[in-house]
């Protein structure tokens, strides 16, 4: 039955409309699926476009969507709006100096003079209340301007408003001591702000921020000539444009992380070319950038013009605000405006990071997945973080991690110590061939970046998993001995003979030692024992629609057929995903009989729902000790340190605050243990807050 709404009897319409955004949802699916199948979806370029089709049936749970400003939509009703409006009237405050220098009506008709007069005025003895009178006139005046379309004049004032905010923050020859508690003082940012604010809105419309480039801004009477300047690690990294964060805003998010401060906050789209710094390949396509742009203007700083006349120089700054949210400015600590949500969610804007289209197409499309698997980083690599590694689960992908990412990366303790790099891989096949894979790209990783090994932060690695995801990285801290080669064959796997590669790939797949760097690994909602969801009829299902790698199973199977003696079980590699989380697959027995090296610590967060849950290709029931796909007792494990218990399902579990929150415990709890951070520094948790449990040491 439709849901009603709390204040009528009547079935509430959103409802309706819910069920038919998940209907359609489930249907492109379906659709996708098909065509996932096919042979013709083998590249990203293909993949692309095809996403973006399907992505009006499934959007994407983040998105950004352009601000309609109200100004925009009068100007374009409106071709002659200066008839019938008028420029804002300016603060009370600004409103009493006028009047007091009978100017106040003359604003309103002749308001080129006022400013004329005012600028003469602070040139010759500058106050306090006048500067700030000159600015907040040029602001609104230059509003009203850029409604009327009159660019070029906007333009010109937008500059003098920088100038004069700036003096007013800044300048050292003004007589009176700046009061940070005056609501003046927060409104002359706000003009500083919003005026530098249209200025870079023009200069990303034209395309003129580049790194080098000088740029006049305003005319020759309230003007400067500005150089750009990118600022930290991206300076010499090109960008493919820029956009204002204040031009969008964000959706599916819970939280919009905002510094306040002076400057613009922009959204940086960074140019892929081939480059020589290493860490270039793993960022993904489009990737983009917080950066704030703060405008400084030397009061010495003048130059001479082509005529002769002395113009005022300026320099304009884009800082990325992970590296710092304070920069120094004429001996003053300046804090940044900031925003690093937005940038975030117009990255996935991206039709192909759609989790509903790129989780569908990886699990079911071997090729593709096999084409971007691996690791992706959002910032450059920094030998002095620790990378924490996030590995999605099954019909999943890495933009799952968004919310937890966008949460952690708020703490400063966090974004100081620890770099965020993220898994990609193919979730239709086994979670054992794919921990192989992940294997291999973390070692490759480690040889591209740090060839010498210097770095000591990634001797202290962190891995988070959700779901099969945690399997995964369970995987990458035991040494496999004979345990999981037991399964598949008898005798010595050199005894095998055959394709030289696909025997290379078995070698690797099944015997392996642990990763020295990994010092911490969580798993969250993670079938430590197999999942129920994995039945009879799903593992029929999704042995009919799910594309393996050949090398998983053509090959496979003729290395069986021509060594009958020697390798004995080969389904065990040559099955689906869904088979390998079945309780009684053999994988399990096998890596539950395996501890995690002794230098590695392991946390397990689970998922405990009492609900009716109803999943797929099961049956429905009544079921207190689950997550409703995977149960409270497979979830955990002897090996674990601690386990905590988050009242959530499986497929959120790892949006819930309360499994946010014990990542960051854990996070800043391997900073203390690494000597980073003080003790002190480990945050409060509310009473709400379900303390993880301490659990006995394994017996080894």
């Amino acid at each position: 039955m439709p849901s009603r709404c709390r204040t009528s009897k009547r079935p509430c319409r959103r409802t309706f409309g819910s069920v038919a955004v998940v209907v359609c949802r489930g249907l492109t699916v379906c659709l996708l699926m098909t065509l996932a199948t096919g042979c013709w979806i083998n590249d990203v370029h293909t993949a692309r476009r095809t996403a973006e089709i399907f992505s009006y049936g499934a959007p994407s749970i983040v998105q950004v969507k352009p601000v309609k400003r109200l100004r925009d939509r009068l100007a374009a009703a409106n071709p002659i709006p200066h008839y019938f409006s008028a420029p804002e009237l300016p603060s009370e405050r600004t409103q009493q100096l006028l009047r007091s220098y009978n100017l106040l009506d003359r604003l309103k008709s002749h308001p080129g003079d006022v400013i004329a007069w005012l600028q003469e005025l602070v040139t010759r003895a500058p106050q306090m209340d006048e500067v700030h009178a000159l600015a907040e006139v040029s602001k609104l005046q230059a509003d009203w301007h850029l409604r009327n379309r009159n660019h070029s004049l906007a333009n010109k004032l937008y500059a003098g408003a920088v100038l004069h905010a700036h003096r007013f923050l800044f300048d050292s020859e003004l007589n009176l001591k700046r009061n940070a508690y005056d609501p003046q003082f927060r409104r002359i940012c706000d003009i500083y702000n919003g005026a530098l604010e249209e200025i870079m809105r023009e200069l990303c419309r034209s395309g003129q921020l580049t790194h080098g480039a000088s740029i006049m801004i305003g005319d020759k009477d309230l003007g400067m000539m500005a150089t750009v300047q990118f600022e930290g690690r991206w300076k010499d990294q090109p960008f493919e444009r820029f956009e204002l964060v204040s031009d969008y805003k964000t959706e599916g998010l819970a939280n919009q992380y905002h510094t306040y401060g002076l400057g613009v906050p922009l959204i940086a789209v960074l140019q892929k070319q081939a480059s020589p710094n290493p860490a270039q390949k793993y960022y993904p396509p489009s990737l983009t950038l917080p950066m704030t742009a703060f405008c400084e203007i030397h009061p010495q700083a003048t130059f001479a013009n082509d005529s002769g006349e002395i113009q005022r120089s300026a320099v304009i700054r884009l800082y990325d605000p992970l590296e710092g949210k304070t920069i120094q400015h004429l001996d003053r600590t300046i804090p940044l405006e900031s925003d690093i949500t937005t940038p975030l969610a117009y990255h996935l804007n991206d039709p192909l990071l759609n989790p509903s289209v790129l989780a569908t197409a990886t699990l079911l499309n071997a090729k593709l997945a096999d084409k971007i698997h691996g690791v992706y980083m959002l910032e450059p690599f920094d030998p002095n973080k620790i990378p924490v590694v996030m590995v999605h689960g099954l019909w999943s992908s890495p933009v799952t991690w968004t919310q937890m990412f966008n949460d952690l990366r708020a703490i400063p303790e966090i974004q100081n110590n620890y770099q965020f790099w993220f898994y990609s891989y193919a979730t239709g096949q086994p979670f054992t061939i794919s921990a192989g894979q992940m294997r291999e790209d973390l070692d490759n990783v480690r040889r591209a970046l740090d060839p010498r090994r210097t770095s000591h932060a990634l001797n202290q690695m962190v891995l988070v998993g959700h779901s099969m995801g945690g399997l995964l990285s369970r995987m990458q801290v035991i040494s496999s001995g004979n345990e999981f080669w037991n399964l598949v064959g008898q005798g010595s796997i050199d005894d095998l003979q055959g394709d030289p590669q696909a025997i290379d790939r078995i070698r690797k797949t099944l015997f392996f030692e642990a990763n020295p760097a990994i010092k911490r690994i969580v798993t969250i909602a993670t079938p430590n024992q197999g999942s129920e969801f994995a039945n009879a009829t799903a593992r029929w299902l999704s042995q009919k629609i799910i594309s393996l790698p050949e090398i998983a199973t053509n090959q496979t199977l003729r290395l069986a057929k021509e060594n009958p003696n020697v390798l004995l079980n080969p389904q065990i590699l040559t099955g689906t995903s869904i088979d390998s989380l079945a309780p009684t697959a053999p994988s399990f027995s096998a890596l539950n009989r395996i501890p995690p090296q002794p230098t590695t610590t392991f946390h397990t967060i689970v998922g405990r729902v009492q609900k009716k849950t109803i999943f797929p290709f099961g049956k429905s029931v009544e079921d207190p000790g689950s997550d409703g796909v995977v149960s409270v007792t497979s979830a955990q494990s002897q090996y674990a340190e601690t386990t905590a218990f988050v009242p959530e399902e499986h497929s959120s579990i790892h949006f819930h605050p309360q499994c946010i929150l014990e990542v960051r415990r854990i996070l800043l709890s391997h900073l203390v243990q690494q000597q980073r951070i003080e003790e002190v520094l480990l945050p409060i948790v509310p009473a709400s807050y379900d303390a993880p449990i301490l659990n006995p040491p394994a017996a080894q």
